[in-house]
């Protein structure tokens, strides 16, 4: 008899632990669901809405490990007003107005929010002398190759990729 309630006591917190286990989970989904729809509207707007990809890539410029959706949320709720940061989740401090408008000033001057891959597609060397390079290099002839890949990494250099946080 002590050992049926032994038993019967262990299959009920074995019972408690697992529907806590399960509690968890679901807890963790339905936050992964929320992070995951945050995301996809960030991006939708960003890359719809100029002045929110330009909002957005003035925060990369101060921040560039931030991504939009997870440490902060853009919103343009009314097309006459300019967008703005509506949450931000980070530990670090949020960036003030000045400080946005100064970022986006050095970012139009240095017309960083021009799509580097239009900048560097004007760049590459022509697809006819790439495609004749690898066709050597398979051939045994690898320098047209290495030198391909040299001017192709110096433009890649010059025109560094985006993160595509901010809808490239």
């Amino acid at each position: 008899m002590i050992i049926e309630d032994w038993i019967l006591a262990t299959l009920i917190v074995l019972f408690i632990l697992a529907c806590g286990w399960l509690y968890v989970i679901w807890q963790n989904t339905q936050r992964s669901e929320h992070q995951i729809r945050q995301v996809v509207s960030q991006q939708t707007l960003i890359g719809s809405d100029v002045s929110a990809r330009s909002l957005c890539h003035a925060v990369h410029y101060l921040h560039p490990s931030m991504h939009a959706g997870v440490d902060f949320v853009i919103k343009h709720d009314d097309p006459g007003k300019p967008p703005y940061i509506a949450e931000w989740n980070s530990t670090t401090s949020q960036p003030t107005d000045q400080q946005l408008r100064t970022a986006l000033a050095r970012i139009s001057e240095h017309g960083l929010l021009e799509n580097y891959a239009i900048r560097r597609q004007a760049e590459y060397p022509n697809i006819g002398d790439q495609l004749d390079a690898a066709f050597k290099a398979r051939h045994g002839d690898k320098t047209e190759q290495m030198e391909q890949d040299r001017m192709i990494q110096e433009v890649k250099d010059k025109y560094p990729k985006t993160s595509g946080e901010c809808g490239e």
